[in-house]
């Protein structure tokens, strides 16, 4: 009978450690990760996957290139403008600031060149955009 506990709790225990080592090794985006390279706009992102023509503000669809310090430089407006990462219980948020608005996005990190937008605010919630990252 004891040697039947001692193995349900090691394999509790097992569990456990195993649950963190995982947790441990999210996909968490971070500035680092986006800086380097154009991102470009390739799809929608749908349900975790490229799907569909990508939706997004269309200053982020034509090239966007991350630079240190929370600025960002879209190809459509020509210019730079800010951006900022922030983490929360429903995931990650991105938000742009130009001079005329902001948006903002719940960003994934799929893979080292690539990431899924969607639309974090209740108007946006049918925007979507899958970018790839050109080097």
């Amino acid at each position: 009978m004891k040697k039947g506990k001692v193995i349900f709790h090691l394999i509790i225990l097992i569990s456990i450690v195993l649950l963190f080592f995982f947790l441990g090794k999210s996909s968490k985006i971070t500035e680092e990760d986006l800086i380097g390279g154009e991102w470009v706009a390739t799809a929608g992102y749908k349900n975790g996957k490229a799907e569909g023509e990508p939706v997004c503000t269309d200053y982020l669809m034509e090239g966007l290139e991350f630079k240190q310090d929370g600025v960002a430089y879209g190809g459509k407006l020509d210019e730079e403008f800010e951006y900022s990462v922030k983490y929360s219980e429903e995931g990650t948020k991105i938000t742009f600031i130009t001079k005329n608005s902001s948006y903002s996005y719940y960003i994934d990190k799929i893979n080292k060149d690539e990431i899924g937008l969607v639309g974090a605010l209740e108007f946006m919630h049918d925007d979507s955009c899958y970018f790839k990252r050109n080097k």
